[in-house]
């Protein structure tokens, strides 16, 4: 049986996979104020759904996350 789908992190310089979506949004703040252009991109499956999920994350005027952008791959 296939391993499954792991949440995937896109910083631009690189790539991070977490064991569930709950730990990346509890990283998810460190990770924007580390990365230059302060936009990341996560993928990942929804349960029920056929194929890919992507959102793009920043900070928003108060420091915290929020999702720019999301939709299907």
């Amino acid at each position: 049986m296939a391993k499954a789908f792991r949440p995937t992190v896109n910083t631009g310089s690189g790539t991070i996979q977490y064991p569930t979506y709950t730990k990346l949004k509890s990283n998810l703040k460190r990770l924007l104020e580390e990365n230059s252009n302060g936009v990341i991109t996560v993928y990942r499956h929804r349960r029920g759904e056929w194929g890919e999920w992507f959102e793009q994350w920043c900070l928003n005027y108060k420091r915290r996350p929020t999702i720019i952008k999301s939709g299907w791959m």
